[in-house]
């Protein structure tokens, strides 16, 4: 039995070492392993029983290794060892499949303890495989079986017809009798998750194991899926479970586990079970409500209510000669608080839909460009292509994001304007950047980005300007030094076309000919 510790810090993973050779159980080999590269090569060559990894590690976190371990097959007990905060239903999910959770400092107790109990369940893990190995699979891949079945059903890989699902999961060795059950689908939707910069997989980690933990009994099969970063599914079995029950459940979401994370989140329950043939369209409703929504956060919808009501149609009320006159004034910041205003009122009427935010988007963009045409349409160009890298699904996905796209759209116009308005000074700097980095790599899209201009308008005013192209002159420049080191240097000719931004002599050769009628040889003579 081999135990495996995975940390960044070499002292304390080999502190972490001796504390168990000398006190804790007998291991075969104890490796230590700083990096997750390190761990999958020990892996590799090893066969590993228990691990001891931290959470952050640079170049892959101890979650990523748990995921890539799983994903291989490999039934190794984890231990984390992390300064992570822990609370209730983190430790709790922490422990599923095979996993505890020790908080930074530990005691060597606690360590050893949980080292013990880590080879305790290895032997017991060990026993039931040995006695599953003939059914076909082991129990423990039982979840990720059903989860992957469900997955393919809701992306129409199966057939919603029950006999097609009865063959499916018997071909898949699941249990047929599923088919002939009503189920309860929850959706949940996870706004925000793109926008987390750190912990975004620890945390689509949690958020799986507190939803099996939380809205499934004991005896069920937890199946949690991801259908993308935004949306995950539970479908719940209807036998024993209510609509009410699981209405208050989400409710109470909010207070026992929904804070604990930066995002916020919606729950959405249809208006009755559904059959495993009815899945699919069940499905489909419930994300095209959840689509729809562009308001409300940490909210439960209940679809049976949202039934009975109708929509009430919301009407753009904004003056666009309003805001074309604040653009044209330059009054910028003006004009961006009167948008706020008026979505922050759009959002709290409670009946936008995606459309309403749609029009707002088009129109609005329609006053950019029109002003933009009337002031300098020398900058529309460059507004224009750098406007559309900004997905217009996302911006009007809610009314955050639209809020969020507004001022972004303002900012990219003002600079536009104050870009083409300086267009001396952008040729003026990019020259001065190319004759103090010709050995470097000086790409169009590069420089035209330091002053925020088009590459190929950046070349138009480099056309305009020195006769040459953008291309052309950077080789222009490079060929003048290098005329200067071989008239006054003694260095050879391959060096200084390196050092002039030539890779290839013959290249350099080429275009020196090409631009002075004479070779580098020749003109050095």
């Amino acid at each position: 039995m081999n135990l495996l510790i995975v940390d960044d810090e070499y002292y304390s993973a080999e502190s972490t070492r001796r504390k168990i050779a000398e006190n804790g159980p007998v291991f075969t080999e104890i490796f230590c392993a700083y990096n997750m590269k390190q761990a999958l090569e020990i892996f590799s060559a090893n066969s590993i029983a228990i691990m001891i990894l931290d959470i952050e590690m640079p170049g892959g976190s101890g979650l990523e290794l748990l995921d890539h371990i799983r994903q291989n097959g490999l039934d190794t007990i984890c231990i984390f060892l992390t300064a992570y905060a822990k609370f209730e239903y983190v430790s709790k999910a922490m422990r599923l499949t095979s996993i505890d959770y020790l908080l930074k400092p530990v005691t060597d107790e606690d360590l050893l303890s949980a080292v013990s109990k880590a080879v305790e369940q290895y032997r017991q893990q060990t026993n039931i495989k040995l006695n599953t190995l003939q059914a076909g699979y082991w129990k423990e891949s039982e979840l990720y079986l059903w989860e992957l079945f469900w997955l393919d059903l809701s992306a129409g890989a199966i057939s919603s017809r029950k006999a097609d699902i009865v063959s499916e999961l018997n071909l898949r060795n699941l249990d047929a009798a599923a088919a002939e059950f009503t189920y309860l689908i929850l959706l949940i939707q996870c706004n925000g998750m793109d926008e987390m910069p750190l912990k975004k997989d620890l945390h689509e980690f949690l958020l799986k194991n507190i939803a099996r933990e939380y809205f499934y009994k004991k005896e069920e099969i937890p199946v949690v899926v991801r259908m993308n970063r935004q949306f995950y599914f539970l479908p719940l079995p209807g036998a024993g479970r209510s609509r009410e029950t699981l209405l208050s459940l989400c409710s109470k979401a909010f207070t026992d586990f929904v804070p604990r994370f930066p995002n916020t989140f919606n729950f959405y329950i249809p208006g009755r079970c559904c059959g495993i043939s009815d899945f699919q369209e069940m499905l489909r409703e419930l994300t095209d409500t959840a689509k729809s929504n562009v308001s409300l956060e940490n909210h439960v919808f209940d679809l049976a209510q949202l039934s009975r009501r109708e929509s009430i149609p919301v009407e753009i009320t904004f003056s666009e000669g309003h805001y074309s006159d604040l653009l044209l004034q330059r009054k910028t910041r003006h004009l961006m608080s009167e948008t706020t205003l008026f979505l922050n009122t759009l959002q709290h009427s409670g009946h936008a839909t995606r459309d309403t935010l749609t029009s707002f988007y088009y129109s609005f963009l329609q006053i950019l460009f029109g002003c933009m045409n009337t002031t300098d349409n020398e900058a529309l160009p460059l507004f224009r292509e750098q406007i559309s890298q900004f997905p217009v699904d996302r911006a009007c996905s809610s009314i955050p994001n639209l809020r969020d796209w507004v001022t972004d759209a303002l900012t990219l116009y003002e600079e536009c304007i104050r870009s083409c308005a300086d267009q001396d000074a952008a040729v003026t700097t990019v020259k001065n950047y190319i004759r103090s980095h010709l050995d470097e790599n000086l790409t169009r899209e590069s420089l035209a980005a330091m002053v925020y201009l088009t590459p190929d308008y950046l070349s138009h005013l480099f056309k305009r300007e020195t006769g040459f192209s953008l291309t052309n002159y950077i080789i222009y420049e490079r060929i003048e030094e290098a005329k200067r080191l071989l008239a006054g240097t003694s260095q050879n000719i391959s060096d200084i076309a390196t050092r002039c931004g030539f890779q290839n002599i013959s290249y350099f050769s080429k275009q020196f000919r090409r631009f002075t009628g004479v070779t580098p040889r020749e003109f050095r003579k």
